[in-house]
């Protein structure tokens, strides 16, 4: 199902950008557009375009994770996300991000790992120590 108010955003924003040259942050709003409405292809591409562009934004890798990750395109989530902690190891959204696709392969041992870190880095992300309780006793 499609949120309207999101289409009604992307709506404007092609209004807005018509006609003008497509930069990385342009194709970034347009890949999360394209990702709250469900579109994940075209989400993918569009951050496959933002990594081309400036390979060096962990931003951008780390949207391209999350992207290929509700695809359930495991293997490019991993690769992308292990490349935004690259870039920026402190980044907890990246661990977290990279903790929740293991969560879903069922690697727990890395998952652990990987909420660990999130919640080292930023104490107060519930969400991690949320993830880290439930695998407590796996």
């Amino acid at each position: 199902m499609v949120n309207l108010g999101t289409a009604r955003l992307e709506a404007l924003y092609k209004l807005v950008t018509r006609g003008k040259p497509l930069d990385a942050r342009s194709l970034h709003v347009k890949s999360i557009l394209a990702y709250q409405g469900g579109r994940y292809q075209e989400a993918a591409e569009l951050s496959g375009k933002c990594v081309s562009i400036e390979p060096e934004s962990a931003q951008y890798q780390r949207h391209l994770g999350k992207v290929c990750a509700e695809a359930g395109w495991w293997q490019a989530a991993v690769s992308a996300l292990n490349k935004a902690i690259y870039l920026d190891p402190y980044d907890a959204e990246s661990w977290y991000g990279l903790g929740d696709v293991f969560n879903r392969v069922e690697k727990f041992d890395k998952a652990k790992f990987c909420f660990e870190q999130s919640a080292l880095l930023r104490p107060e992300f519930t969400e991690a120590r949320e993830r880290l309780a439930e695998l407590a006793n796996v």
